[in-house]
């Protein structure tokens, strides 16, 4: 009886260990009928900025995290986009708007007021974002024929390319120190999240395979990137180290999981997901749980329960 009792105890805790292992435990942050997409954390961490299609056409929100109270900052006609880079002051936002009749990147203050178009060519200039020291502004644009990396000073001057390969390379994001971007490039065959200077030197890959691969995120401190993956079967949020190794799945959902973006305690990511239907904002805890010596641990847990009940099973043949 007492052995009995010992091996229920034993595979409850190891099949709470592996229900744990899959769940991603994803906070459902937004919960409307309608679109919610492109998340990106305040610097400060009172705010987090988003798309809605809650009025028709896809406009610019911020939530406050304390409060979760909601406020609308861009109105009109106007398809307005990919929010996904603050200031350092947590005072503005860059985003993607067509409100001049193309494509641009636009900042907007988180009062509403500053309405500031910073390009105006007419290829199209899209997925921007503030370095995190303040002086510069990544953004994606096809001018040059086909889809590359350029940044921009802070108020708009000085557009230069970074990326100059005939692939396509788009959604890029920002290195702690302002020196480097993680983008997606076609070049390799197929996506993959590809990392280089912003003088356009020191091109390296860091993920490869047939799946896709892109939208990467640095975490504050620099010591993992989070990207999407479509490796799973479907789009789902992975972490890695910064060298590309000891890739991982963080979210597991029947629906997509995508766009993730880091806030500033380095073990939470905000990202979109349909799970539920349509487009809503999520956070999860990273806490790094899933790593891969975690992975090991548990490996290491089970063979030690294997044998344990492997020798109650020998001693009650004894008996």
């Amino acid at each position: 009886m007492v052995n009995r009792i010992i091996i229920s105890l034993f595979l409850m805790i190891l099949l709470a260990g592996f229900t744990s292992a899959e769940s991603d435990n994803a906070i459902r942050i937004t919960s409307t009928n309608w679109d919610e997409y492109s998340p990106s954390f305040s610097p400060d961490g009172k705010y987090i900025a988003f798309a809605s299609t809650q009025n028709g056409s896809p406009h610019i929100w911020i939530m406050n995290l304390s409060s979760r109270e909601t406020k609308q900052l861009t109105t009109g006609n106007s398809s307005d986009l990919f929010p996904k880079g603050w200031s350092p002051d947590s005072r503005k936002i860059t985003f993607t708007s067509n409100l001049a009749g193309n494509q641009d990147i636009w900042t907007i203050d988180i009062d509403g007021t500053n309405l500031t178009q910073l390009t105006s060519d007419p290829a199209a200039d899209f997925y921007s974002s503030f370095s995190p020291d303040g002086t510069k502004i990544m953004f994606t644009s096809d001018r040059s024929g086909n889809s590359d990396i350029w940044i921009m000073d802070a108020d708009g001057t000085d557009q230069r390319q970074i990326t100059t390969s005939p692939s396509v390379d788009m959604i890029s994001s920002w290195a702690p120190d302002s020196r480097r971007v993680l983008f997606r490039s076609e070049r390799s065959g197929n996506g993959n999240v590809w990392m280089v200077d912003i003088d356009g030197t020191n091109l390296t890959q860091l993920t490869s395979g047939k799946a896709d691969d892109g939208g990467a995120s640095f975490s504050p401190d620099g010591k993992y990137i989070t990207f999407d993956s479509l490796r799973s079967g479907r789009m789902e949020v992975w972490l890695m180290d910064t060298d590309g190794k000891n890739q991982v799945q963080l979210t597991h959902s029947e629906g997509l999981s995508m766009c993730n973006i880091w806030s500033r305690d380095n073990r939470t990511i905000a990202f979109w997901s349909d799970r539920y239907g349509n487009a809503d904002i999520f956070f999860m805890d990273v806490g790094y749980a899933k790593r891969p010596e975690n992975a090991l641990f548990a490996g290491l847990l089970l063979i030690a329960l294997i044998g344990i009940l492997a020798y109650l099973w020998i001693q009650k043949r004894k008996n």
